[in-house]
């Protein structure tokens, strides 16, 4: 089987998933050309799967598993009779108003002016009908549009449907090798010219708290030239980190004491989370988080949970964030904002 014919195969399993409310999941690593997938249809554990952790965990935000137990030839093979309806959750969240928008960023700005805080992450929503989008077709084209990120589409009872293209690796673990990214300040795609102060502080913020968080989980790291990458219309900033483990629990300290990093939250990052919490009229859910899969032997690769949206058969949610400091202007950052959604919006409202 092809290549070609093996992706088509994913895609019509997408669909059939997304139509019986299964548990499933497809990616697509950066870099490449293969489609993966899974489904779950009873509750039972596999050790290969797919993790999904939200912004801020809750009762009603869990982190979930994705078991791969059936792969897309044996899923399509199953009458959807054998398939028990799961109830979808329901897109709740509504659009955020630009003018209050406006307020809350002017509102950090003017805190960071203060010294209160060096960075924060303000994030807004998008929401719109979803009942005439094909989904497994909006993931198919964002796998060839974006070469270069972790695009992804899954679907859970409690996580509900998403979908996106994330250009941020949150920790790869393969062998003793774990790896990660610096990843903020951006602009549109091909400006010439050099970066702004604001955005190279913002993304030395990041990077910065990276080195730290391998210093405290003893783990050797190098790191390479800071760079400019691009991710849909617009670019970031970059730098990427490797480090070599000597025992497995660095690689837990190093999971649980990334998230959130302060590309997705803030610094000090405490005191980010509390204002991004009092602050915003929405609650992020899983975006903010990460996602990935996770091999037989435990390896995995996990993705910070942007560019993406919610959609259940009638409704969509975009979250869309940038990273604010003192030398932030609101206007601008809303514009930033306008930016990035368009990587989605345009395959909904054409």
């Amino acid at each position: 089987m092809s290549d070609i014919e093996k992706n088509s195969i994913i895609i019509q399993a997408v669909s059939k998933a997304i139509a019986t409310g299964t548990h499933f999941y497809a990616y697509r690593m950066p870099g490449e050309l293969d489609f993966h997938f899974g489904a779950q249809i009873i509750d039972q554990h596999t050790p290969v799967g797919f993790y999904i952790k939200p912004f801020s965990e809750s009762g009603t935000c869990p982190t979930t598993y994705i078991s791969a137990q059936f792969d897309a030839v044996k899923f399509l093979r199953m009458p959807n009779s054998a398939l028990s309806r799961r109830s979808v959750h329901k897109v709740e969240n509504a659009s955020t108003p630009q003018e209050k928008y406006m307020e809350q960023a002017n509102d950090m700005i003017d805190r960071m002016r203060k010294g209160e805080l060096l960075k924060v992450v303000l994030s807004r929503t998008i929401s719109g009908d979803s009942s005439n989008v094909d989904w497994s077709n909006v993931f198919q084209e964002l796998a060839v549009d974006n070469p270069d990120s972790f695009v992804f589409i899954f679907n859970t009872e409690t996580t509900g449907t998403w979908i996106g293209a994330s250009p941020e690796r949150y920790l790869s673990y393969a062998g003793k090798s774990i790896s990660t990214m610096a990843l903020a300040g951006t602009r549109i795609a091909g400006v010439e010219g050099e970066w702004g102060k604001k955005e190279i502080v913002e993304q030395s913020i990041v990077a910065d708290y990276i080195s730290e968080i391998f210093d405290k989980a003893n783990v050797r790291f190098t790191k390479s030239e800071t760079y400019t990458r691009r991710a849909g219309n617009v670019e970031h900033i970059c730098t990427e980190f490797s480090g070599e483990v000597t025992n497995p629990s660095q690689v837990d300290k190093m999971q649980t004491m990334l998230h959130p990093t302060p590309a997705l939250a803030g610094m000090p990052t405490k005191e980010a989370i509390k204002l991004i919490k009092g602050t915003e009229l929405h609650n992020r859910r899983y975006y903010g988080g990460y996602i990935g899969p996770i091999n037989a032997w435990g390896n995995f690769d996990f993705f910070v949970n942007l560019r993406s949206l919610e959609f259940d058969k009638e409704k969509y949610c975009i979250y869309v964030g940038g990273g604010l400091t003192a030398d932030s202007v609101a206007e601008q950052e809303w514009e930033e904002t306008c930016q990035k959604s368009q990587l989605l919006l345009k395959y909904i409202e054409r």
